[in-house]
């Protein structure tokens, strides 16, 4: 009580004047028509702007589960896409193999960690071999190939990146379909170069440069990136830069293909070798 007085004693000029203040407003407001009407907007001109503050924080906080249903919603339809397209082959061939003609089926992972600046970069994803992941399962986004798993445990993978200059990934130019081999040179992240092109092929400035399916790991015509510039460097064959649709600084989500087709596949070919 003593320090209640103290307080009310102390402030007791600034507890006046705020009350006088309060409800000298009170009496603007409520008793002229006009000043009512401006306090009226400027009231629900605060409580809008709180409201839509308010808004865009609880918008924000659902950020993280968007991007996951979205993820969960685009392998629902990459596999129903697989599924139409395996299917339409089957129909002409007449002929459907032993899982009813998927070749591909694709599942969502989130990105954990991502190297961009070395000369043999990884990303690790946060799914393992719990979720069915295994080695040499291709990573893509919807803008293109990110790389090839190349190891794995029970809740992480490991995953060579396409900016990695010990790896090589067959691709072809779509409009001709063409075909060579596309890899960084550990320069400019942003650009790949395709080699093996020979010169009788008309390439222009923007075409472009897909996946060409001779690979188990990745389907056909999954878009890399378009032609920047290409020159001639010896031989029969041009040099092409490639400059690449997916922004690597950017990745989150991906997708990993399974190939239901690879280990028979790789088991012919091995014996052939």
């Amino acid at each position: 009580m003593d320090s209640l007085l103290r307080f009310l004693e102390k402030y007791y000029f600034l507890i006046l004047f705020i009350i006088l203040e309060g409800f000298s407003i009170w009496l603007l407001a409520g008793h002229n028509y006009y000043q009512k009407a401006s306090f009226g907007n400027l009231s629900r001109s605060i409580i809008s702007i709180v409201d839509n503050q308010k808004q865009n924080i609880e918008q924000y906080f659902r950020l993280r589960q968007t991007n996951i249903e979205l993820a969960i919603e685009n392998v629902a339809l990459r596999n129903e896409l697989a599924q139409l397209k395996n299917k339409l082959e089957a129909n002409k061939r007449s002929l459907t193999d032993s899982i009813g003609g998927v070749k591909f089926t694709y599942s969502s992972a989130r990105i954990i960690n991502n190297s961009i600046n070395k000369q043999n970069n990884y990303i690790t994803l946060n799914v393992g071999s719990s979720e069915g992941i295994q080695r040499e399962m291709g990573v893509i986004t919807k803008d293109g190939v990110v790389g090839v798993v190349a190891s794995v445990s029970s809740n992480y993978s490991t995953v060579i990146s396409l900016l990695n200059t010990n790896w090589k990934l067959s691709a072809k130019h779509k409009r001709s379909g063409v075909f060579g081999s596309l890899y960084w040179d550990g320069l400019n992240y942003r650009e790949v170069i395709l080699s093996e092109i020979p010169q009788h092929v008309n390439l222009v400035e923007g075409d472009t440069i897909v996946t060409s399916g001779y690979s188990s790991i990745f389907p056909p015509d999954i878009p890399l990136g378009t032609i920047e510039e290409f020159e001639f460097k010896g031989g029969n064959f041009y040099t092409v830069k490639v400059k690449l649709l997916s922004d690597f600084k950017r990745l989150d989500y991906v997708f990993v293909i399974k190939s239901h087709q690879a280990i028979e596949r790789n088991l012919l070919e091995n014996q052939e070798k």
